[in-house]
């Protein structure tokens, strides 16, 4: 058991610095807005996906927008339980007394919020790229193999 807490605790500081930039980021919704093109720049919020460059038509566009609109409260839901894990969990460590039981807790509480919030963005993810043609998701996979290499 305390194998897997240790790995909890290594993903929650390994993908840490990711939450954090992802925390960093307005809500859907709030930012720049500019005619034809969704908030923080996307067409519709697609930037977040990878889509920027892809020719999108503006039926897919609307896709999009209704696609990360219709998950925006669970998206915030998420975004909220994962900050909250993580300033119990630095409460807990920053604390004069260590309670070695309340951090391995909240460590596991910060892996399980990052895990459901994980399972989110893959769902919308999937739900997005379900709007492109077969050509536009192809595009997409080069461009994932090339950032990989």
């Amino acid at each position: 058991m305390s194998k897997r807490l240790l790995a909890a605790v290594g993903l929650a500081a390994i993908l840490g610095g990711t939450t954090a930039v992802t925390l960093a980021q307005p809500p859907a919704g709030q930012g720049v807005e500019r005619p034809g093109r969704g908030p923080r720049g996307g067409a519709g919020g697609s930037a977040g996906f990878g889509l920027r460059g892809i020719d999108l038509t503006e039926a897919q566009r609307e896709q999009i927008r209704t696609i990360t609109q219709s998950h925006q409260d669970a998206t915030r839901a998420a975004h909220t339980k994962l900050r909250e894990a993580h300033r119990a969990l630095a409460e807990a460590t920053h604390a004069d007394t260590i309670d070695e039981v309340a951090i391995r807790a909240h460590s596991a509480d910060v892996a399980t919020a990052m895990a459901d919030e994980a399972i989110l963005r893959g769902k919308i993810r999937a739900e997005v790229l379900a709007t492109l043609t077969a050509e536009q998701q192809a595009t997409l996979k080069e461009r994932q193999k090339r950032r990989q290499q």
